[in-house]
């Protein structure tokens, strides 16, 4: 039998996209959905769409939060189905997602948590697929592996973990995963695509700037290796070298600077170790603040 699945939809004035992510959940081929959808008392005619689907959402709120984490909350308390995972207002699912995930998770019952392959789209109509690395639970004390949208776990892992920071605004879910982590949950991946994520102007992980670099601090100098001191050296990375380009392969700076550049490297690299210091990915955040976009 398969199990049932809960997914939480968060909204906020999202009328342009959010029929596109209902539709790709009740389009699934998946006999056991439950649809929960926590919209943030929009005005745009966001709940006029939830309305229309009613019929077919098992729990529906519209009202006031403080932060997408604290809406996906609220869903997540909710839930009763043996897997979770949410998708965000803009976001999709493939075709034949949810019986993928239902499967895999009957074949694997040990299995604790499952994420997948991932279609990200962009503005320009541009895209491409990012598969999961073989090591991504391993690395992800230093950077976000997990792709959101194309994950879900086990409701036993989430009473464990307990719920999503809500003193985070950009980086819950990596949080929420590093927790994961900690807590030695079995985390598994596969390549197939279970979701289109898109990457407009204008969500907030395409915003973030600055305020996603303090949050990804937080992360590492909690969860990261050799104490968590490793957070220094990519803030060190960031304000030195990424905000000036050096991390940016479209145009890679050029002269002196790249001599000292590498010379910083190397000593970071015996302070800590080559794999940890190359594993640094805020180029992202540092392109959002200089206004390079993706």
């Amino acid at each position: 039998m398969l199990p049932k699945i809960s997914l939480v939809v968060p909204s906020y004035n999202a009328v342009d996209t959010i029929r596109r992510t209902l539709d790709s959940i009740l389009s699934q081929d998946y006999p056991n959905v439950e649809l929960i959808c926590i919209d943030g008392a929009s005005d745009d005619g966001t709940v006029e769409v939830l309305q229309e689907y009613s019929a077919r959402i098992q729990h529906l709120v519209s009202e006031k939060d403080d932060c997408q984490a604290q809406a996906l909350n609220k869903g997540l308390a909710v839930a009763s189905g043996d897997i979770y995972g949410w998708l965000c207002a803009d976001d999709e699912l493939c075709p034949g997602a949810l019986k993928c995930v239902g499967d895999y998770f009957v074949q694997h019952p040990k299995v604790q948590v499952l994420t997948g392959g991932c279609v990200r789209r962009f503005d320009d109509g541009s895209e491409y697929t990012t598969v999961p690395e073989p090591d991504f639970f391993e690395k992800l004390v230093l950077k976000n592996t997990i792709e959101q949208p194309s994950t879900f776990w086990r409701k036993e892992v989430h009473h464990q973990v307990g719920p999503l920071s809500e003193k985070l605004k950009y980086a819950f879910d990596w949080e929420y995963w590093c927790r994961m982590h900690k807590q030695g949950v079995t985390a598994h991946s596969i390549e197939t695509p279970l979701s289109v994520y898109y990457f407009s102007d204008s969500n907030l992980t395409s915003t973030g700037g600055r305020k996603i670099v303090r949050e990804m601090y937080q992360i590492v100098r909690r969860y990261g290796p050799f104490r968590g001191t490793v957070a220094w050296a990519y803030a060190f990375l960031y304000r030195t070298f990424d905000l000036r380009g050096y991390y940016d392969h479209d145009e890679p700076t050029q002269g002196f600077g790249r001599y000292v550049f590498h010379a910083a490297l190397r000593v970071l690299y015996v302070l800590f170790d080559k794999e940890t210091i190359n594993t640094y990915n805020w180029n992202f955040a540092s392109r959002q603040e200089r206004g390079k976009g993706w």
